[in-house]
């Protein structure tokens, strides 16, 4: 299992209230449409501190939470204990999905792209354990136009130290393009916030 860096630690602290405001502003909305899709045997990929789980469906075949941070593991823990049916809190990487493959019908990431050092890598590892027909529910952050974009790029090495290594001006379009996942739908989106190193957010669904 990892061990909490002191950057890792200090994130699992404060993110949670940021994020718990967001939420309230309307994100939680765009969460509970979205994992409404959610089907079978599930695997979210950073669940952090869990704004997800409250909104997976019940009946599900089973969830399964990856988190490498462990300050995060014990509020997770918390939240599954609220849930009914087969649920399991696991750690790992995103570029090397701890899983066979084609484990899983569902496959899901909020606010996880920005912060993986290779994406696409880890694209392939979602595509991987996905079964044939499966999906991947994405909830992303991205980059912005070009003045934003210049923003983001700015700010980008001072959110990476305050954010454990998320990335402002992540193309997590182009990432996904590349992939060799099929793009179903998607969705450009504003998150309800303040940071404008946040603001453009897109919500889809690949197969």
């Amino acid at each position: 299992m990892t061990s909490a860096t002191r950057s890792a630690r200090w994130f699992a602290a404060w993110y949670p209230s940021l994020m718990g405001r967001i939420e309230r502003n309307g994100q939680a909305a765009i969460r509970h449409h979205q994992l409404a899709a959610a089907t079978g045997r599930v695997l979210e990929i950073g669940a952090g501190s869990g704004l997800s789980v409250p909104h997976y469906p019940a009946g599900l075949d089973e969830l399964v939470l990856m988190e490498p941070n462990p300050a995060f593991r014990d509020r997770l823990s918390d939240l599954l204990d609220r849930r009914s049916g087969p649920a399991s809190i696991v750690d790992g990487d995103a570029h090397a999905l701890p899983f066979p493959a084609s484990s899983f019908d569902t496959v899901t990431a909020s606010l996880v792209f920005c912060s993986v050092a290779d994406p696409g890598r880890a694209l392939a590892e979602v595509r991987r354990v996905l079964r044939p027909g499966g999906r991947f529910l994405y909830h992303e952050h991205v980059r912005g136009g070009a003045v934003r974009g210049v923003v983001q790029d700015l700010l980008t090495p001072l959110q990476r130290r305050l954010a454990d290594g998320c990335h402002a001006n992540r193309d997590f379009e182009s990432a996904l393009a590349s992939s060799g996942l099929e793009v179903v739908s998607i969705e450009h989106r504003r998150m309800p916030t303040w940071i404008p190193t946040l603001v453009p957010m897109v919500v889809g669904v690949a197969t």
